[in-house]
């Protein structure tokens, strides 16, 4: 609206001229009549008193000898109120009575007519401008004998013109201080007029501007827009539209043009005001690209949610920084115990560029995964001690938490290279990366429930069908026997009536402490059931002895020297094997195991 108000201030200055000019039009014919009249030794009363012009004749003594008819109801008198009255004192307001004073005592030795402009005052107090023109008149004997003047009220005139002159004002005022370029042109393209705000926009003084070309500041592919704004303004409507323009150095920017025709000094000209919207060209097209990122995030998050295992998570994680964020080193890293154990980095970044470090060190890493807090900084100087990257040529750079699960740090070798916008697409990645490890985990630790024993921790009977069903066609492809130890704590109901259920769970727990000290990383421990544990051996080659063996030595160990209880726990331990020779069925050998353990506690 702001070219709108501009123009239509340039109308309304305009058709204030043309007022003014018809006043001083028919004060100029005023005067082609007052001079032949001021010449006329008798002047026609008739002629007086009809004229539209005031009349005055006020005597050397300053008493008002007559006014006319046009003069009396201007001020509002009758003949009889004015006649014999002190001219000055009566109808003269100060200051113009002082003016008039010294005009008057000059009268007598003035000869040629005088012109002043003076006020005047009405029975009711308004004052009347009025423009006079008179001369002395002089008797027989050419001594001085009163003043003759003709007047036309220009107080219309005199508020035009002040009107005029505030209007003006007014528009210079605005036309300077708004923060627009505002130009104003010829029908042939040249500017005539340029506010400051111009010249600081195209780096052009007022001088260069004045007369320049529109095409000198409109990129050519862009300057038919001009020839554009003059069709629409001659068909009478207003232009708006987008362009680039060009500053005294060649550089671009882009901007919002409002134009209107009016009338300039009597011409008809093109309105112009134009403001800069490159930033907001630049901010549309970061949003643009904001939006875009986000809707790559969302693509990213299906497949987090794909992923089947955390190294999946931790690679997705990184390639979708650097494809999605332009992030072009990162790394990730994931808490381990008290450790910040290095997980996934950024193909781009350098050999050992980021080390693994204790979270009790402190640094940046530390505080980011204590605090759950990202932290920002646009040069080394602003930021805590950074532990990761670690190479001092990284300017500036980002640290933000994977949930409750490690860190990722982002470097840069510039500095401000990363702004709150890269912050919080970062932190909306991370928490679909913390999602995901929080989904894997929990099925990791669902899927470990479902295979372990929750008492003891070794693994139940459900993980041993899974596994031997495994095992017998594995062991029957390379020829390998298969062992089975099946293990029973000794008057295990005794421990429980006598000492209470939570020490036999402790027994429980001890025994199968004891089994996974004294077998293989490859053998299982499987609670069989109630006190019932069961060792399966694969690729023993008929070993089960000798691990039996171990067991019953270690847990004579810790009866005569540990002491975890008041009494000795004992165990009853059968074995048996299978060889892919063997006929039998899994549920036979360990049958076997079964009844040799019952013997073996027989004969205890």
């Amino acid at each position: 609206m702001r070219d709108e108000h501009t123009a239509g201030m340039i109308d309304e200055l305009a058709i204030l001229r043309a007022r003014v000019a018809q006043l001083e039009q028919s004060a100029a014919v005023r005067r082609q009549i007052e001079d032949p009249l001021l010449r006329e030794e008798g002047l026609s009363a008739a002629l007086i008193q009809s004229s539209p012009f005031y009349f005055v004749v006020i005597g050397a003594d300053g008493k008002t000898r007559m006014m006319n008819d046009a003069l009396l109801r201007a001020l509002e008198y009758e003949p009889d109120e004015v006649v014999g009255q002190d001219y000055l004192q009566t109808f003269v307001p100060e200051p113009d009575r002082t003016v008039l004073s010294e005009l008057f005592k000059a009268l007598p030795t003035i000869r040629s007519p005088s012109k002043n402009e003076s006020h005047l005052l009405t029975k009711d107090g308004r004052l009347l401008l009025v423009e006079w023109h008179g001369r002395a008149i002089r008797d027989a004997t050419a001594a001085y004998e009163s003043f003759f003047g003709v007047g036309i009220d220009i107080t219309e005139q005199r508020n035009v013109e002040n009107t005029l002159r505030e209007r003006e004002e007014q528009y210079r005022s605005i036309f300077e201080s708004v923060t627009d370029a505002v130009l104003v042109f010829d029908l042939d393209g040249r500017i005539v007029e340029a506010n400051p705000s111009a010249c600081r926009m195209y780096g052009y003084s007022e001088q260069e501007l004045i007369g320049l070309s529109a095409a000198a500041i409109v990129r050519s592919d862009y300057f038919h827009g001009f020839d554009n704004f003059k069709k629409r303004v001659s068909d009478g409507g207003r232009f708006v539209t987008d362009s680039v323009n060009l500053r005294k150095d060649g550089t671009q920017f882009d901007i919002e043009m409002h134009g209107a025709g009016f009338t300039y000094r009597g011409a008809q000209h093109l309105l112009s005001v134009v403001r800069n919207i490159s930033e907001r060209k630049r901010a549309e097209v970061a949003l643009r690209n904001t939006h875009q990122k986000i809707e790559q995030l969302h693509d990213v998050a299906r497949r987090l949610e794909a992923c089947e295992s955390e190294d999946d998570v931790y690679q997705t994680t990184v390639s979708a920084t650097e494809k999605v964020l332009s992030f072009a080193m990162c790394t990730l890293d994931i808490v381990i115990g008290e450790r910040l154990i290095i997980k996934a980095t950024s193909s781009q970044l350098t050999p050992h560029a980021s080390l693994e470090c204790d979270l009790a060190e402190g640094g940046l890493a530390a505080e980011t995964y204590r605090t759950k807090k990202a932290t920002i900084f646009g040069s080394v100087i602003e930021a805590p001690k950074v532990t990761a990257p670690t190479q001092t040529h990284y300017k500036s750079g980002i640290s933000a938490p994977i949930g409750d699960f490690g860190v990722f740090q982002v470097a840069s070798s510039d500095e401000n290279a990363f702004g709150e916008e890269d912050v919080r697409l970062l932190e909306l990645l991370l928490g679909h990366a913390a999602e995901a490890v929080h989904r894997i985990r929990l099925q990791e630790k669902l899927k470990d429930q479902a295979l372990h024993d929750p008492l003891t921790g070794v693994y139940n009977r459900r993980y041993f069908n899974q596994v031997i069903e495994q095992e017998i066609p594995r062991s029957r492809r390379y020829n390998h026997p298969i062992g089975f130890l099946m293990i029973d704590v000794d008057h295990f109901k005794d421990i429980n009536d006598h000492y209470g259920h939570q020490v036999g769970d402790e027994v429980l727990q001890e025994v199968a402490n004891l089994l996974q000290e004294h077998v293989r990383g490859s053998d299982v421990v499987v609670r069989y059931g109630g006190d019932e544990f069961l060792v399966l051996l694969i690729e023993t080659n008929g070993e089960a002895e000798d691990v039996k063996r171990r067991i019953l030595d270690g847990l004579a160990v810790r009866n005569s020297t540990i002491r975890v209880f008041d009494f000795p726990v004992t165990l009853s331990i059968g074995s048996s094997h299978w060889s892919p020779s063997d006929a039998r069925s899994v549920k036979e050998i360990l049958a076997e195991a079964d009844r040799r353990m019952y013997e073996a506690k027989r004969n205890q």
